[in-house]
């Protein structure tokens, strides 16, 4: 009987310590897939939803009116007097500030790059 007994003890501590070792192995392991899966994002493509960006445009953007006819009326307007300029003059070269891209469209495709090169996907060619 003594040694049924000790049988029986030894069977429900190494039982125990199995399924005391299998909770710990789950928790270190779930721990690690995290801290993987954040490192190198999900695999699915699915995981935390980014916010959405805002744009905040240059102060001197001019807003079209709703129809938009003004606004084309004044760019064709100077593309005309550009244009009729140039025809005049046979070498006039161009303002080399006029042929710049806009502040706040520089500005948001600098913040593209920036981010691209924070995720790594991009070496930055201007450093």
């Amino acid at each position: 009987m003594e040694n049924s007994v000790g049988f029986m003890t030894v069977f429900a501590v190494s039982g125990s310590v199995v399924l005391v070792a299998l909770q710990a192995h789950k928790r270190l392991l779930s721990d690690f897939m995290k801290k993987v899966e954040s490192e190198l994002g999900t695999a699915a493509g699915v995981g935390k939803v980014q916010q959405k960006k805002k744009v905040r445009f240059a102060d001197d953007v001019i807003e079209p009116s709703s129809n938009n006819k003004e606004y084309r009326k004044q760019r064709s307007r100077l593309n005309m007097d550009r244009s009729s300029s140039l025809c005049n003059s046979q070498c006039q070269m161009i303002n080399p500030d006029e042929d710049k891209m806009p502040e706040n469209r520089r500005a948001l495709y600098e913040g593209i790059v920036q981010s691209k090169i924070l995720k790594g996907n991009m070496v930055p060619a201007f450093v």
